[in-house]
């Protein structure tokens, strides 16, 4: 049920960022969203309006209203516009679906990240770490780009842990069609001119192609399942098997399609950014690096973790945990207002968009103490509980938090520890690495490190 606020407090207007006299903020936005965002804050505050064209955008990056938007009156926020374009890639599926169908979609899919699943599927996820690592031995004492290494090995293990009875060539098809149609939806969406310019390019009619191999493969892994008698510890088996608890009935291809592509989509790409990004911290902190390599050979000597160890594995959890936090693999979210509202002063019209800016919240001096200085020690678990709710949102929050987030997590606690068991990482001097936001955040240019 929808809350209906009645204002409490006299209204505010909020400060404006300024900007073109017709494309208004659009052209610094396209020129670099995550600086555009995080500058305007700075000269503004932690909340403020932030107009486009045909559209009033609110922007903030206070955990209270982050927490009121996402979790405490959700039910009048939906996924707006800006998910419709990732609807070209992933459908109507659960990051863009909404209401009463995102709800049973989220409870049908929502035992398969079940902690006994989750058993089944780190046991596949080792499987293809320890082939990773192997293949990795021949690039010792090379130079490697890190970013690329984890979208790759990310991709194998969403991709195993999807359709486990895949061939390699099909799963190369997925991931490459993928990543090219991932790649033209940043585009447009970033890109104000995208609609006008991508038909006349051809990066429209490539976009179509790549979506069309992207769907053939997946569809012919679903017909192939449905006809086959045997039973597999994989996704797609769960999804199949899953059944409507108000008609029992189970889901057509379409569904299966769009869930599928929807956690391969977001089942790679925020492990790979925020294990790269994490990578590129350790290289610059030796000391951090020894401090993980004593509790991997306390806890699993030179064996990679089993499912139990991962609980022992704490400090490991601390850094990544504070890798996310200086880069927050979803950098920020919105929610499109369904009815008028209000916020402690502030006016929610109809259709008014709220950005909660995550990767702003989470480097707030506020509430990170030198929110800049990669830490992992500020994740200890008693100052864990004393962090103010929202303000720490690597994969979102509310209902809406990621559905893999435990998947995860798991998983770049295996690659972190496999890797540092096996190999040393040397960033390489005097290379331009930044951020670059499109639906999640990645290195622009790549990490390039030697291999050691």
């Amino acid at each position: 049920m929808i809350k209906h606020i009645t204002p409490t407090t006299p209204l505010t207007p909020l400060p404006v960022a300024k900007g073109h006299w017709l494309l208004k903020n659009l052209p610094s936005m396209g020129k670099n969203i995550l600086s555009h965002f995080y500058d305007k804050e700075q000269a503004l505050g932690k909340t403020y309006e932030n107009p486009i064209p045909f559209m009033r955008i609110i922007c903030t990056s206070e955990p209270d209203f982050m927490r009121y938007v996402l979790q405490q009156n959700h039910r009048n926020y939906k996924k707006g516009k800006s998910y419709d374009v990732l609807k070209l890639v992933l459908g109507n599926g659960l990051v863009t679906s909404n209401g009463q169908f995102w709800q049973k979609q989220r409870r049908l899919a929502q035992p398969a990240f079940h902690k006994k699943s989750l058993e089944d599927l780190f046991n596949s996820m080792g499987e293809v770490a320890v082939q990773y690592f192997d293949g990795l031995e021949a690039k010792r004492g090379t130079e490697i780009d890190i970013a690329r290494e984890m979208m790759a090995v990310t991709a194998k293990i969403a991709l195993k842990a999807l359709f486990s009875d895949n061939s390699e060539e099909d799963m190369n098809a997925v991931y490459e069609s993928m990543t090219e149609a991932q790649r033209y939806v940043s585009d447009v969406l970033n890109d104000p001119f995208a609609r006008i310019k991508f038909p006349l390019n051809g990066r429209k009619k490539q976009f179509k192609k790549d979506m069309s191999v992207l769907n053939e493969v997946v569809l012919k892994a679903i017909a192939k399942r449905r006809k086959s008698t045997e039973k597999y510890p994989d996704l797609l088996q769960m999804m199949m098997d899953a059944t409507y608890e108000d008609s029992n009935e189970q889901m057509n291809d379409q569904q299966l399609m769009d869930e599928m592509i929807t956690m391969f989509s977001a089942g790679h790409e925020t492990s790979a950014n925020a294990l790269a990004w994490t990578m590129h911290l350790l290289a610059q902190h030796p000391e951090i690096v020894a401090k993980m390599r004593t509790e991997i050979k306390t806890v699993c000597g030179d064996n990679l973790p089993g499912f139990q160890d991962l609980r022992q594995l704490t400090y490991i959890r601390q850094v990544i945990d504070e890798g996310m936090r200086l880069y927050p693999p979803v950098w920020g979210v919105s929610r499109t207002a369904i009815a008028a509202d209000e916020y402690r002063g502030v006016k929610i019209n109809k259709d008014d968009v709220v950005f909660c800016l995550i990767y702003n919240a989470h480097h707030r001096a506020d509430l990170y103490k030198n929110p800049k200085t990669f830490n992992p020690d500020r994740f200890e678990t008693a100052k864990v509980k004393e962090m103010p709710k929202m303000s720490y949102l690597p994969f979102g929050g509310g209902p809406r938090l990621c559905i893999g987030n435990m998947f995860a997590l798991m998983e770049m606690q295996l690659l972190l520890v496999g890797l540092l068991q096996r190999f040393d990482f040397e960033l390489i001097k005097d290379q331009v690495i930044d951020m670059e936001a499109l639906v999640t955040l990645r290195p622009r240019y790549g990490i390039k490190m030697n291999l050691k």
